[in-house]
């Protein structure tokens, strides 16, 4: 499960195709998009969360089984038909009718599209993206190269290079003239979209063979076409991962990461979870990262025999690992994997990154106090008082608020403590064995969990405890996370057997089953993926 770390990557490659089909009956347009063996499906018309992410096996199953764990490219054809290719061969598959066209077994490039072999014989061996045309004809990319290929006359009608035919001398630095990952057309519309390589950005284009060109920057393809949240939850003894989404409680991901996993983050650019492992007998421990999608583990090592808990900056640019009977904690580069340690104390407990990726916050249980962490010069540049015994840690997205776990002899509180301007945190009685803690989006709420079946709601600006909210009678929780809405929390119980959502404004919880009762407590979090 391990890789070096010059292989290690944070930051995987995105989408690697995509295709759209025009409304079919009741059905809306739609978009899907391709990772590997696994697709999303998009209202066309909305910038709306994906409605379903599935397999390629389970969207079509008719594909050949070749093609059902990932394929090349696809290429959509204004109408519910679309080309699926792999290598140099390629298969014509009915959407709305979910059956293949003309035999399910895969043909030649060449045979399908006899022109290319005529006029352009290098895009028989293989497409890296493909979409339909304004008239009706499509275009096919392969590296930094385009053919416009008439569907009905088989004929390549034009070729050339992305740089010199679809370049906009507005639009210098669009991120797709030496190639694309992926390519797809608005239906019904002369628009079009061109993703870049790395299969995270996109520009805009003109379809139109008459005037095909990009017209746009290059965006990012999550603020057009948004991630669905997601809920990780880790068992902290057996190790096993598991990943839901938030919305239907579709189980996406189930998967072994190593014993003892201290806790469980969502990479920023959706596509990993990462949990630090402990280490085996004799050697050291390390920080899995695991493809949500595919299941596809990888391993930076760390030297340290215990790591703990872990946080991912914002913008991606660092993640850092507290190590609980360590006196450091590891900052790890996304995309070298090289790993520098920080010298904070004994007992980091907990880390969180700030909003802005400017620092790492680590609780230092035996210090007492709050070590603030700059992940570019790897050091400790300032400390601040967390209380007694300062345990686990949870940041409001202002930026401004800690939240920490306090627990001392006989009672604990949650200390509310400013992160800029000094002076001393704040106690919240709340109850004893406090577990975890977490903040509302507003920046107003703290909700903390203590081994009772209610989530205790403490009130930021007033640092009081202001109510309760209800999970399942007889649930020890201890672990909890919000929506990014702050509509529902996440918790999971000693000893249990599923994930509960319990509605912040009131209601019923839903539960989302594990499959098998925990070891004891599990990790939680939530934030927007992939898939």
């Amino acid at each position: 499960m391990s890789e070096t770390p010059g292989t290690t990557d944070l930051t995987p490659a995105g989408i690697n195709a995509a295709f759209s089909v025009p409304d079919s009956g009741g059905a809306p347009a739609a978009v899907y998009m391709l990772r590997g063996g696994w697709a999303v499906h998009y209202d066309a018309a909305s910038t709306a969360p994906p409605q379903r992410g599935n397999t390629l096996r389970e969207l079509w199953p008719q594909l050949p089984s070749a093609y059902l764990g990932g394929v090349d490219a696809t290429c959509s054809t204004d109408t519910q038909r679309v080309y699926f290719f792999k290598g140099s061969t390629c298969v014509l598959y009915d959407i709305a009718k979910n059956e293949p066209v003309g035999g399910s077994a895969p043909v030649q490039i060449g045979d399908k599209f006899p022109g290319l072999g005529k006029d352009a014989p290098d895009f028989t061996q293989g497409v890296d993206a493909g979409m339909a045309a304004s008239d009706g004809t499509v275009y096919l990319f392969r590296g930094g190269r385009f053919v416009n290929y008439d569907l009905q006359t088989d004929e390549v009608l034009e070729q050339g290079t992305l740089e010199e035919g679809w370049a906009n001398a507005d639009y210098p630095d669009s991120g797709v003239y030496g190639g694309v990952a992926a390519a797809f057309n608005h239906p019904a519309t002369r628009n079009g979209y061109l993703i870049a390589p790395d299969g995270k950005r996109y520009a805009e284009c003109d379809t139109d063979p008459d005037a095909h060109r990009v017209t746009s920057g290059t965006k990012a393809l999550r603020d057009r076409w948004p991630y669905r949240t997601f809920v990780g939850v880790v068992d902290d003894t057996a190790g096993i991962l598991w990943v839901f989404d938030a919305a239907t409680g579709q189980k996406i991901r189930q998967t072994q990461v190593g014993s003892y996993p201290g806790g469980v983050a969502i990479s920023p650019d959706g596509f990993l979870a990462l949990t630090p492992i402990k280490a085996t007998s004799g050697t050291n421990g390390s920080l899995t990262l695991v493809d949500i999608t595919s299941g596809a583990p990888k391993s930076v090592p760390l030297q340290d025999q215990w790591p703990y808990r872990v946080a991912v900056a914002p913008d991606g640019s660092a993640a850092c690992v507290a190590t609980v009977f360590g006196t450091a904690v590891h900052v790890v580069d996304p995309t070298s994997g090289a790993v520098r340690s920080v010298e904070i104390g004994e007992e980091a407990s907990c880390v969180v990154a700030a909003p802005d990726s400017s620092c790492f916050y680590v609780s230092c249980r035996s210090a007492g106090d709050v070590a603030v962490v700059d992940p570019v010069t790897a050091t400790v540049t300032r400390r601040f008082d967390g209380g007694s015994k300062p345990t686990e840690l949870a940041l409001t997205p202002d930026g401004s608020v800690l939240g920490i776990t306090n627990p001392s002899s006989g009672s604990s509180f949650v200390m509310i403590a400013r992160t800029v301007g000094g002076g001393q945190p704040i106690p919240v009685g709340v109850g004893r064995d406090l577990m975890a803690v977490a903040a509302s989006p507003d920046s107003q709420q703290l909700y903390s969990v203590d081994l009772d079946s209610k989530v205790k709601v403490i009130d930021i600006p007033s640092a009081t405890h202001v109510g309760d909210i209800a999970g399942l009678p007889d649930r020890r929780l201890s672990s909890v996370a919000v929506s990014p809405d702050g509509q529902h929390l996440f918790v999971t119980g000693y000893l249990g057997t599923s994930v509960q959502k319990l509605p912040v404004g009131g209601g019923d919880p839903v539960e989302f089953p594990l499959g098998l009762t925990l070891t004891q407590y599990a990790y939680v979090t939530v934030a927007p993926a992939w898939g």
